[in-house]
């Protein structure tokens, strides 16, 4: 008896183990093209795995086991396993689900039944490019969609993004809550979406400029999925103002000195300029550039996921990590962040569903003691290259901006581009941004009314952030370059200092809605009733003590008593309610329609114009579900209208209860025996009426796609009419009143453009490619402009007014070239000085006498070229091949139709004792050693060298005046997918490395200044040197487990 039961155990063991086997099979499409990503589960189980890049997969089953396999827009399929070993399983399309669903407001909505313009980028897209700032993956990649780079600083990137060239900044929303995604981590992301018409209406008085919706990643159904993302990447500048050597700058001195009619041996002597080129002893000079600036900065990114879950809950969470270093050498303007995100989605039962979003980020800048950071460049712009970067190996350190002589310009002394780069030198500044959001949704499905679904969220969105600048004096030095004796210029940075500030800012935003679907037949209906409200509340405490006992110690309790200040404020700044009713209809599945009708309600406003009611209405018409659209199931048709009604409460500088009387304490007034005491004042004039901005908006666009959607078309034209505009009434009242004149609802401007979209997609065995371009070009004009004097002179009016002129022009004097002699100047038949033209110089500037009056005045400005505002023209084109587990993507990017100006020391040499650049020295004006009149430089187009500010040449004119043209190839991705029979060994479902580019190189036609400007650069910023933003080569790593 005992032996016939271990002998039937024997058996049992037996047929199990001969039952586990390891499968192999590959997932295809109807065309039996692999299916990369598809996801085979053991049914029951949450055992499974996911197919490699060419569909293929490997995975241990028992013989009476079932596998589901299931991949996004095909229907789900059950296979028995029985005694098969290899599987090849074909999946059918789900014409339902492969109708592209995006986000929109308050929902998702399939693309196809769109009625307005949406563009939608998704998490593919979103992680080619690895970047610290997630603004900038917007672009070149979305049509109507412009972004622009004011600085390349580590944490301190402030990108622009503006939809359809309008001039104010959209309104973005984080799953629907208004923040800055900029610090979000791009893994996180699951798509974008860009509301640019009607389909903004819903969210009313902050959606005038247009929506961009930002949605992080959610769970699904499965075996808990690990991805991990590591990538290192070292970043240069772009563009750089390049100085000139010490020899050169030698060589400019003495030139300035002759075209000034001194003498060119007064600061340096011709010897002097060999001396500094062969660097003699005592004449080394410095490179302070190249002592400030590190070419290569690392910054690496790690990222680790978890998602997965079954039917009843669902969960993604995630910790992301950055550290990115800065141009400077001091390694002192780092930027780190921390970042931790977790999303869970629980259904209680059929009729209850529960979310929990947290998510938690901390921002740590560390750097030199707070300063402006154009204080550094300034510094760098007036440090002379005659001058050592270093005294001494004890760190003393020399002051580069003044000298025993006399041209030196401004003493602006006790600066030192180096020590204020320098947190050991300068003093030490720490900010940490704690950033936390919490969100709690609930969904209930209302029993006995079928599709009636109530909705609850609570929204907490809280930052902390921790300042605390500490300075400490450090001595300045000057070398008297005859003796090499060093002398004590002067004290840098003042009297030793600590200041601490705290800032908490906590947003509320409660949500409850209740939608409603229905379909009868051909009819479908979905109804939306919404009520939300934002409270937004601050507080900030600072205190400061100088003259600190030690600076050893940078504490507050080390300072002087004596010398200490205090401040502290606190307060609502943001107050809203709004209701949203929302309606859409669909018949027969062609006929569409969308209206909205939204009222926002804001404390900035008096009671009496406090509310706002914005509604819109639009239409589709799928054209290609029409009986008598002959063409077969490869070609679909839509045409969609739309108009709309939006506004924006935060334009122009409201600050908020502009109808009240404001009052300030700072003024001071003489009393008595001249005693000047602190007064109260009130602010001016109230405006009890002021209220929204107004946007009309008309939409038109057409979309198609052929071929069974490997041609996919789509193109918009639009127009929006903004009133209410804000500013200051110039017209009411006389300049000469003295009244500080209240806000006012005056102004008028219209914009309007047409943008243009495609996407082909072809495979050829396992060859595919994808050309995605897109190309926008949006206009702004003044209608009405009653900020600006009515003038009655017509050159005046033409000239100075605004009213029926576009936004994207500037006026200015016509240039003729460059004055090459005396001669010239002499027998020059217009007077363009006011002098009979005694006061011009050879190597000035020639103007155009348009009046033909032979006086060159105001009256011969006329418009020269574009505002510096943003592009009218935006294009771009996604190109993408891929060939078995290798992909190549490219992505190029341009613009046109706007301006750089060229200004300050990029234009003028010596300008506030700046530093002439590489470009002054190879292209200025030249004077002959024996005869200072004619020109020697044969490529002379720049105005000769000077110590003496020239008028003529300060003229606002087309010679600075920059139109500017670019295509940039903008990111490059070469990825390659290890194969699965490789990583399925170390128990890796997918492994993928990659090498990228950013901003690799850039064709524009701005001449010789192509190598000092980047046109994609805020060009109101980088003639005056800002931080520059960075060309990046990056490797990296992406796993799956």
């Amino acid at each position: 008896m005992r032996l016939s039961l271990i002998f039937l155990l024997f058996l049992i063991h037996y047929n199990l183990f001969a039952q586990e086997k390891n499968i192999n099979g590959k997932v295809s499409d109807e065309n039996n093209e692999g299916l990369p990503g598809a996801t085979i589960i053991i049914k029951g189980t949450t055992r499974g795995t996911v197919s490699d890049i060419n569909g293929s997969f490997m995975l241990d089953v028992n013989e009476y086991d079932t596998i589901t396999v299931s991949f996004s827009g095909y229907i789900k399929k059950d296979i028995p396993v029985t005694n098969k070993i290899l599987f090849s399983i074909n999946l059918d399309p789900d014409i339902e689900t492969l109708k592209e669903v995006v986000v929109v407001g308050y929902g998702s909505e399939q693309k196809i039944n769109l009625t307005g313009s949406v563009a939608t980028l998704k998490d593919q897209e979103l992680t080619l490019a690895p970047v610290a700032n997630s603004s900038n993956l917007l672009a070149g990649r979305v049509p109507g969609v412009m972004t622009r780079q004011n600085s390349g600083l580590p944490g301190g990137e402030n990108t622009q993004i503006r939809i359809r060239s309008f001039s104010e900044a959209p309104l973005i929303l984080v799953d629907g809550v208004q923040m800055d995604f900029s610090r979000i981590d791009q893994n996180d992301i699951a798509s974008i979406s860009v509301l640019k018409d009607a389909s903004a209406a819903v969210y009313g008085a902050r959606a005038g400029n247009g929506v961009v919706l930002v949605t992080t990643k959610r769970g699904e159904s499965g075996k808990p999925k690990i991805s991990y993302s590591s990538n290192l990447t070292l970043q240069s500048a772009t563009a750089f103002l390049d100085h000139v050597s010490a020899s050169q700058y030698v060589e400019l001195v003495r030139e300035a000195n002759l075209n000034d009619f001194n003498d060119p041996n007064a600061t340096f002597s011709e010897d002097d300029i060999e001396n500094y080129h062969s660097k003699t002893q005592g004449y080394e000079g410095g490179d302070w550039v190249d002592a400030l600036i590190q070419n290569n900065a690392p910054m690496h990114q790690h990222n680790i996921s978890v998602s997965g879950g079954s039917d009843n809950v669902k969960y993604f969470t995630s910790f992301g990590y950055i550290d990115q270093e800065s141009f400077f050498k001091s390694r002192d303007f780092d930027y780190k962040r921390y970042n931790t995100r977790s999303n869970i989605d629980i259904k209680v039962n059929d009729r209850i569903n529960f979310s929990v979003d947290l998510s938690y980020r901390q921002d740590i800048r560390e750097r030199p003691a707070k300063t402006a950071l154009s204080n550094i460049w300034i510094d760098l712009s007036t440090a002379q290259p005659i001058f050592p970067t270093e005294l001494s190996e004890n760190m003393i350190i020399p002051d580069p901006s003044v000298s025993s002589v006399s041209y030196s310009g401004s003493t602006t002394g006790n600066r030192n581009p180096i020590a204020r780069s320098n947190r050991n030198i300068f003093g030490t500044y720490d900010r940490f941004d704690n950033t936390f959001r919490g969100k709690i949704g609930l969904k209930y499905k209302i029993p006995g009314v079928t599709g009636l679904t109530l909705r609850a969220d609570m929204n907490l969105t809280l930052l902390d952030r921790s300042e605390k600048t500490f300075r400490k004096p450090y001595n300045v030095y000057r070398q008297n370059l005859e003796t090499n004796e060093l002398i004590l210029e002067g004290v840098g940075n003042g009297v030793s200092s600590i200041s601490d500030e705290q800032f908490r800012r906590t947003m509320v935003y409660p949500l409850i809605s209740a939608e409603y679907i229905k379909e009868v037949g051909d009819h479908n209906v979905k109804v939306l009733m919404l009520a939300e409200q934002t409270t937004r509340k601050f507080s900030m405490f600072s205190a400061t003590r100088k003259n600190l006992f030690t600076t050893s110690i940078p504490e507050l309790f080390i300072g002087s008593e004596n010398e200490q200040t205090n401040d502290g404020y606190s307060g609502p700044d943001i107050g809203r309610k709004s209701a949203v009713a929302r309606v859409n209809y669909r018949f027969k599945d062609r006929y569409l329609l969308e209206t909205t009708f939204r009222a926002d309600g804001n404390v900035l406003f008096a009671p009496e114009t406090r509310w706002g009611y914005f509604p819109s209405i639009s239409f589709g018409w799928i054209i290609s579900e029409e009986p008598f659209f002959n063409a077969n199931q490869n070609t679909t048709l839509k045409i969609r209208s739309s108009f709309s009604q939006l506004g924006d409460d935060t334009a122009n500088g409201i600050s908020g209860f502009d109808y009240l009387t404001g009052y300030e304490t700072n003024s001071t007034y003489l009393f008595g025996d001249n005693i000047s005491e602190t007064t109260i004042r009130t602010l001016g004039e109230v405006n009890p009426f002021l209220t929204w901005e107004k946007m009309t908006m008309y939409n038109l666009g057409l979309e198609a796609t052929f071929f069974k959607g490997q041609l996919q078309v789509e193109t918009d034209v639009f127009y929006r009419k903004r009133e209410n505009i804000l500013s200051n009434d110039q017209q009411s009242v006389a300049n000469e009143g003295g009244y500080d004149l209240p806000l006012t609802n005056i102004n008028i401007s219209d914009d309007r453009g047409i943008e243009l979209s495609a996407v082909y997609q072809q495979k050829m065995g396992e060859f595919k490619i994808d050309i995605a371009p897109n190309f926008s070009i949006g206009k702004e004009k003044f209608v009405v402009r009653r900020d600006i004097e009515d003038f009655t002179d017509s050159d005046y009016k033409r000239i100075y007014g605004r009213e029926g002129q576009w936004v994207n022009r500037r006026f200015g004097y016509q240039s003729d070239g460059i004055f090459m002699s005396q001669d010239e100047i002499n027998n020059h038949p217009i007077i363009q000085d006011g002098n009979g033209n005694l006061l011009l110089s050879p190597g000035d500037i020639k103007y155009k006498d348009l009046d033909g009056n032979d006086t060159i005045n105001f009256r011969d400005q006329d418009v020269i070229g574009y505002a510096s505002n943003m592009p009218e023209i935006n294009y771009g084109i996604n190109l993408s091949a891929s060939y078995k587990n290798l992909k190549l993507s490219l992505l190029l990017q341009g613009a046109s139709k706007f301006s750089i100006y060229i200004n300050g020391p990029a234009a003028t040499m010596f300008s506030n004792g700046s530093i002439p650049l590489s470009y002054h020295y190879k292209y200025a004006w030249q004077p002959h050693p024996d005869d200072p009149s004619i020109n020697i430089n044969p490529d002379a187009i720049l105005p000769a060298s000077s110590f003496t500010a020239s008028t003529n040449n300060a003229r606002v004119s087309d010679f600075w005046l920059r139109d500017v043209r670019y295509l940039r190839l903008k990111n490059i991705n070469l990825s390659y997918n290890i194969p699965k029979k490789i990583i399925s060994k170390i128990g890796l479902d997918n492994s993928q490395i990659y090498f990228s580019t950013e901003n690799l190189f850039t064709l524009t036609n701005l001449g010789i200044y192509k190598n000092s400007f980047d046109p994609e650069f805020d060009p109101n910023t980088q003639t005056t040197r800002r931080y520059p933003i960075t060309r990046s080569l990056t490797v990296g790593l992406k796993m799956t487990f």
